[in-house]
C-alpha cells in the first residue's frame, strides 16, 4: 500500500517532508556497513557449497570433470630419453624425459621445432627380474620428485623410494612446487594457475595429465605388469584424485591429506577450480575414485643423489615450457573468438538476435544467479540535505540476507509528475559511495566529484557500492564463487536490478532513462555488468577498458596482473577463447557505450596501440549498425581520474536530457 501510495505522491511534497524515501521502511543504518556488506556475501557464496544429496555419478560426469579441471591436452606418445642416475640395495634410479606438448599451434606461436612441453620424472626399478605393478607418485607442492625419490640434497620424505623396495616400479613426475622460483615476486604454482587460468587450462589439470601419461609409459615397460596405481600426498593427493576420476583406468588410487579439514577458500589459490564444487565436493570426489589412504611407509634414505644443479635446470625448464604453453595459447586465443557466430548488422533487432548465444556465453562467464524474489524490502534514511539536492542511504532486498546498497541523491526543485533520468556512479578499489559523490573534502580527487557534477546538471543519481573496499576480501569472495561457477560482477547485475525495481516504483524517475558511469574498479563493474543490465540505456566505463590478453598474461606489461598479488578477480575460467573487452563491449551495443581513458592513465596497458586496436574492434557494432554517435571513446589529456568533458554531454544525449545551469 505504501508503494501504490508512493506512486502517486506529488514529487514537490515528497521532497520536502520525512527521513526516507516513498515506499521504505526507516533503516537504522549499521555502524559498519562495509563489514555488514563483505558478510552477506561471504555467507550467501558459502551457503552455494551444500554436498549434493545424490550420489555423484562419476561416469555421467567425467568430461566435465576433464574440462573444469583443465586437463583437456592431447598429449604425445611418450618417446622418453633414459639417463641412469644408478643403482643400489636392489633398486635402480634413472631420470626420464620427453616431449607431451608443442608450444602454440600456428606459426608464430609454435616456434621452432624444439619448442615443446617436456615430461620430466624419476623412475625407480627393483633390479630382481621379473614384472612388477607399478605406481605413480605426485609428491606435496612443497617436495621435489628428486627428494620423494630420496635423491635431492633435502631429507625429503623418501616415501617414493621406500614404495619402490616394498616390490613397485614408481615414476615420480616433477612437478611445480608452490615457491618462489622462477618467478621471485608470486608463487610458481599460483603463476601457472593464472596464466592457464585464462584459457581453460589449469595447473592441477595439468599435473593430472602428466599423471595420465606416466601411466599410459609404465605400462609400455617390460618391467611393469600391467597393474598401476597412483599415490599422492598433500596437493598430490588432490592430483591423484582428479587424475583418477578423469581416466578411470588407475587399478588403485592412494591419497593422504586431501580432502583438507580447511576449508577449500582458504587453501592456497593455484587450487582454484571454477564450477567444479557445484558438481561434487572433494570428498566424494576422492570417493568417486575409489581413494584409499596410503599405506604406512617408512622412512627410506641411501647414498644416491641427483646433481642439485640438474635438479633445479629441470625445475625450471618445466615451468618456464609451461608459462610459455599458456602464454601461447592466449596469444591464439582470438582465432576461437573470431571463430563464433558473425554479428548481423542489418538492423539494431537483427543485431541483438545474432548475439543471442553470445549473451548466453556471458552469463555462464558472470555466474547465473537465480531470480531474485519476493518482496524488496526497501528501507532508508536521510544522510545529506544540501541546498541543491537531498541524499538517503538505500537499502533493497536482492536474495535473503543479500541486500543492494547505495546513496540515492534527488535534486530539489522539481515540478509535480516531473520525471528525471538517473545515473548510476561507482568508485573503484578501496572506495565507497561517498568517495564518487564527492562531497566529502576527504573524497579521493580521482572522482573528480563526479556525483556532484551530474548532480548540477539535474540529473538523479544512484551511487552504488561494490564490493572492492579490501582487495584481500575480494580475493575471499572469489575463492568462495568461483568453484560453484559464480562471480561477484555477477551479483552486482542482480543488486542493480533490484535498485532499478524499487527506483521504477517512485514518482519522480523515468524508468526509460537509466545510465551507468563507474571509474577503475567502478569501469570494471560498467563493463561487465552492463551486458546483464538491460534498463541501463548508456554506459560508460572510465579508466578499465583494455586489451585483457596483454592485461592479464603478458609479462613484458609493467602494470600486467601476472606481477600482483591479490588480483584473482581479473581471471576467468576459460574467459580469452570467448571474450575480450570488445566482447563484452558489443554485447550492450545497440544501446550508448562510451570508454574514457586519460592518456597518462597507468592502469591501460602499453603501447597504447594494443589497447587502441582493442577500442577500434569495441566500437565496431556502433559503427556498423549507423548509429557511431553512441559507441564512442573519450580521451583527455591526464591520469587515471574521472574526466567527464566528453561523458556528461554523451550522457545528456543518450539520456535525452537538457542540463540544468
Amino acid at each position: 500500500m505504501r508503494v501504490l501510495l508512493a506512486l502517486f505522491a506529488p514529487a514537490a511534497l515528497w521532497a520536502q517532508s520525512g527521513e526516507t524515501l516513498p515506499g521504505t521502511a526507516r533503516w537504522d543504518f549499521p555502524s559498519d556497513i562495509v563489514a555488514e556488506q563483505w558478510a552477506e556475501l561471504r555467507s550467501y557464496y558459502e551457503s552455494r557449497w551444500a554436498k549434493p544429496g545424490a550420489p555423484f555419478d562419476l561416469a555421467a560426469n567425467r568430461a566435465a570433470i576433464r574440462e573444469l579441471t583443465g586437463a583437456v591436452d592431447e598429449f604425445r606418445k611418450p618417446e622418453p630419453r633414459i639417463t641412469a642416475v644408478g643403482e643400489e640395495s636392489g633398486i635402480r634410479a634413472s631420470l626420464a624425459e620427453w616431449p607431451v606438448l608443442r608450444i602454440g599451434t600456428i606459426g608464430p606461436t609454435a616456434g621452432f621445432s624444439g619448442a615443446l612441453v617436456r615430461m620430466y620424472g624419476v623412475l625407480l626399478e627393483p633390479t630382481g627380474g621379473g614384472r612388477s605393478p607399478a605406481t605413480v607418485f605426485l609428491p606435496d607442492a612443497d617436495e621435489s620428485a628428486a627428494d620423494a625419490a630420496g635423491l635431492g640434497r633435502a631429507v625429503g620424505s623418501g616415501a617414493a623410494l621406500a614404495l619402490a623396495r616394498s616390490g613397485r616400479v614408481v615414476f615420480v613426475p616433477f612437478l611445480t612446487r608452490r615457491r618462489a622460483f622462477s618467478q621471485v615476486w608470486l608463487e610458481d604454482r599460483e603463476w601457472l594457475m593464472r596464466l592457464g587460468y585464462q584459457t581453460g587450462r589449469h595447473i592441477v589439470g595439468a599435473e593430472a595429465s602428466l599423471a595420465i601419461a606416466a601411466a599410459d609409459w609404465l605400462r609400455s615397460l617390460a618391467s611393469v605388469n600391467g597393474r598401476i596405481a597412483v599415490a599422492g600426498i598433500g596437493q598430490g593427493a588432490m592430483t591423484a584424485a582428479i587424475a583418477s576420476a578423469v581416466d578411470g583406468r588407475f587399478e588403485r588410487t592412494f591419497t593422504s591429506g586431501y580432502p583438507q579439514a580447511a576449508p577449500e577458500w582458504e587453501q592456497p589459490p593455484d587450487r582454484l577450480l571454477w564450477k567444479l564444487r557445484s558438481l561434487v565436493d572433494p570428498a566424494g570426489l576422492a570417493r568417486a575414485a575409489g581413494a584409499e589412504p596410503i599405506p604406512a611407509l617408512p622412512s627410506a634414505r641411501w647414498s644416491l643423489r641427483i646433481d642439485p644443479e640438474e635438479i633445479a635446470r629441470i625445475e625450471n625448464q618445466r615451468f618456464r615450457q609451461w608459462e610459455a604453453l599458456y602464454r601461447n595459447l592466449a596469444l591464439e586465443s582470438w582465432r576461437k573468438r573470431d571463430a563464433g557466430p558473425k554479428p548481423d548488422y542489418s538492423s539494431p533487432a537483427a543485431y541483438s538476435r545474432s548475439m543471442a548465444s553470445k549473451l548466453e556465453a556471458y552469463r555462464d562467464l558472470v555466474g547465473r544467479f537465480p531470480e531474485p524474489q519476493g518482496p524488496l524490502d526497501a528501507r532508508s534514511v536521510k544522510v545529506y540535505d544540501e541546498p541543491g539536492f537531498t541524499g538517503y542511504r538505500l537499502r533493497v532486498r536482492t536474495y535473503d540476507n543479500v541486500h543492494a546498497y547505495g546513496i540515492l541523491c534527488v535534486p530539489k526543485g522539481m515540478k509535480p509528475a516531473e520525471r528525471r533520468p538517473v545515473v548510476f556512479i561507482s568508485h573503484g578499489l578501496a572506495g565507497r559511495p561517498e568517495d564518487s559523490i564527492g562531497l566529502d573534502p576527504k573524497a579521493r580527487p580521482e572522482y573528480s566529484q563526479f556525483g556532484l557534477r551530474l548532480l548540477e546538471r539535474g540529473y538523479i543519481v544512484m551511487a552504488v557500492m561494490i564490493a572492492t573496499q579490501d582487495n584481500v576480501e575480494r580475493q575471499k569472495l572469489i575463492r568462495r564463487a568461483h568453484p560453484v561457477g559464480l562471480t561477484p560482477a555477477g551479483m552486482d547485475v542482480r543488486k542493480f536490478d533490484r535498485l532499478i525495481d524499487y527506483l521504477e516504483t517512485l514518482p519522480f524517475v523515468d524508468k526509460s532513462r537509466i545510465a551507468f558511469y563507474g571509474l577503475s574498479y567502478g569501469g570494471y563493474t560498467a563493463l561487465w555488468t552492463g551486458p546483464g543490465v538491460p534498463r541501463f540505456q548508456a554506459v560508460i566505463c572510465s579508466g578499465h577498458f583494455n586489451e585483457w590478453t596483454a592485461k592479464t598474461v603478458d609479462l613484458t606489461m609493467g602494470t600486467a596482473y601476472p606481477h600482483y598479488a591479490n588480483v584473482a578477480d581479473q581471471y576467468n575460467f576459460g574467459m580469452l577463447n570467448r571474450f575480450d573487452h570488445s566482447d563484452l563491449a558489443a554485447l550492450i551495443a545497440p544501446r550508448a557505450f562510451l570508454i574514457e581513458m586519460g592518456d597518462a592513465d597507468g592502469v591501460i596497458v602499453e603501447p597504447r596501440a594494443i589497447a587502441d586496436r582493442e577500442i577500434d574492434q569495441a566500437l565496431e557494432p556502433w559503427r556498423f549498425l549507423g548509429i557511431p554517435r553512441s559507441g564512442r571513446v573519450a580521451r583527455f589529456d591526464g591520469p587515471h581520474r574521472i574526466d567527464g568533458a566528453e561523458a556528461y554531454p554523451f550522457l545528456d544525449e543518450h539520456l535525452n536530457w537538457t542540463p540544468r545551469r
